[in-house]
């Protein structure tokens, strides 16, 4: 099975991109990623895909919240991965793991826990010690 598919991704040629309403913008953003996996180490490509869930737990979140929230999802900005939260706040990861349903975050996947950069923020922030 292609990677691709595993990640359930849909790298469609440029061509079927556009008959399908993606721009040409992102039509040629995802070209681009497709030419660059085949030079990437290991270890990048670890990177890559996480950099690939974020994105796609934007576009979820943007897709599944109510109108109203959807323009507080744009401010959210940039999503952070578990061991950043822990480094940027000096929580574990397990304590992290107990609490994630007081904090605001998305699981785009089992395996896969993301944290809203500005709300986990305020959160910490509204928090005397964790």
């Amino acid at each position: 099975m292609n990677a691709h598919r595993m990640l359930g991704l849909s790298l469609a040629p440029p061509k079927e991109a556009e008959d399908r309403g993606i721009s040409s913008r992102t039509s040629d953003l995802i070209t681009t990623l497709q030419g660059q996996v085949p030079s990437l180490d290991p270890s990048s490509l670890f990177d890559l895909i996480g950099s690939l869930e974020r994105v796609k737990a934007m576009a979820l979140h943007k897709l599944l919240a109510p109108k109203a929230d959807r323009s507080l999802s744009l401010d959210t900005g940039k999503y952070l991965t578990v061991k950043e939260v822990c480094d940027r706040y000096g929580v574990k990861a397990k304590w992290l793991y107990r609490h994630k349903h007081q904090i605001p975050h998305s699981q785009p996947s089992r395996k896969v826990l993301l944290f809203p950069e500005k709300p986990v923020e305020k959160w910490f922030a509204s928090r005397k010690c964790p």
